[in-house]
């Protein structure tokens, strides 16, 4: 760990997670590149230093909307039962809409069995339940611009097998289904995750064969399908790290002028297990928005956990250190800079939502959620779902106005492993 964060680490290393409430955070400036790095030597030679010759996050931007605080309230607590009577299905995802409502897909262990795409209104009440074609290993769910719900992932459509999205009606049931990258005989894995940008969506794809394999960034145009921009990030990847992203894969993160942030520990050294958290930029054609951003030195020894994103193309990441877990923000265009925050629970560091003020964050606890300011450290909560004897929170998404927010998970309560969805408010 550089000089700089090592006292903002020893000034945070009271503040455990859920445990106190909260201390403040130091304002500390970005660390120094390390001249060599200390994790192994790079060969051949990849950058091993944080960028910091771009702007630091210097907090909420100007004009940012106002913030409500952390949350506080468990709006509904919703069990997901009755929307697949006599069949046992486990929550694949979820995401909020418009009016406080939510969409959860809910994928039954019968594999013989279509998913079910389920909707839930503000008060927690299931008012639809319509079948959808599996969608396998669920990459990502988006609500479009015409109230319409699109699932990524791996489907069949029309007698192909591949990656893309079906688009489904919740109401209806109407459905349309786009294979943009056919699957290729000897694929022996696939990683892939999405962002939505206005009526582009984005997919980042990681394949892997016999032969090798390939990664892909695509934008596709979501009322009618059609691939915009396809692009091989052989080089994009190669000029940052000697390993696919997608085996570090942290996420996508939409950019607002378009195009998109891809975030992943990047292996700059023949040695794999030392890494640091990195950051492409794209375009909306997916040329290169400027050279690879590494968020951390490779001596800090950081490993991405979670990521969220905000309207200004801010990316905020969760990663895992010898001393605990980091939080810490590169801002779009910008580079490494002050550590936001730091604690010591490294169980519930797996998922992150930062509300539109930038001024809190919602991280999973043992007993529901937390909220934490990244301005001052303090902690609010825990906000408890009242679910036992085990809860186990899987996921959290934004709410849809960027107040708020679903969780997914499952609870003992009534009966074991009870698929959960909880909207959450101020």
């Amino acid at each position: 760990m550089t000089g700089r964060r090592r006292l903002a680490a020893v000034a945070l290393a009271a503040c455990l997670l859920g445990a106190l409430t909260g201390c403040p955070t130091p304002v500390d400036r970005a660390p120094e590149p390390s001249a060599t790095p200390t994790a192994g030597d790079a060969l051949p030679a990849r950058p091993t230093g944080a960028s910091v010759d771009l702007p630091a996050y210097a907090g909420p931007p100007p004009g940012a909307p106002p913030s409500r605080g952390p949350l506080r309230t468990v709006v509904a607590a919703v069990n997901l039962t009755p929307a697949t009577p006599g069949v046992f299905a486990r929550t694949a995802a979820a995401v909020a809409a418009p009016g406080g409502r939510a969409y959860v897909v809910l994928t039954p262990s019968d594999r013989r069995l279509p998913q079910s795409l389920v909707t839930v209104d503000a008060t927690g009440a299931i008012t639809a339940v319509v079948p959808m074609p599996r969608v396998d290993d669920v990459w990502g769910m988006h609500v479009l611009g015409d109230g319409t719900v699109a699932v990524t992932g791996q489907l069949t459509s029309g007698g192909t097998t591949g990656y893309g999205v079906e688009v489904a009606d919740p109401s209806s049931g109407a459905l349309r289904a786009t294979v943009a990258v056919p699957a290729e005989t000897g694929t022996v894995s696939a990683l892939g995750t999405s962002a939505l940008g206005g009526s582009t969506l984005y997919l980042f794809l990681s394949t892997g064969t016999a032969d090798g394999g390939s990664e892909r960034l695509l934008a596709l145009d979501v009322p009618t399908g059609r691939v915009l921009a396809d692009r091989d990030l052989a080089g994009d990847v190669g000029a940052a790290s000697l390993q696919p992203a997608g085996r570090q894969l942290g996420g996508l993160v939409p950019r607002p002028g378009g195009g998109v942030t891809l975030v992943f520990d990047a292996a700059p050294t023949e040695e794999v297990t030392a890494r640091i958290p990195t950051l492409l930029a794209f375009d909306a054609r997916l040329d290169p928005a400027g050279e690879p951003v590494r968020a951390t030195d490779l001596s800090e020894g950081a490993e991405i956990q979670a990521v969220a994103g905000t309207a200004d193309g801010t990316v905020f990441l969760l990663v895992e250190v010898d001393e605990g877990t980091w939080v810490l923000a590169i801002p779009d265009g910008g580079g490494a800079g002050p550590l936001l925050g730091q604690f010591q629970e490294r169980i519930y560091n797996y998922a992150l939502v930062v509300e539109p003020a930038q001024e809190w964050a919602l991280l999973p606890h043992p007993e529901g959620v937390l909220s934490r300011d990244l301005r001052t450290g303090d902690v609010a909560g825990p906000l408890r779902f009242r679910c036992g004897p085990r809860l186990d929170v899987q996921d959290l998404q934004p709410g849809a106005d960027g107040f708020g927010a679903v969780a997914i998970g499952e609870c003992d309560d009534p009966r074991e492993d009870t698929q959960m969805l909880w909207l959450l408010g101020p």
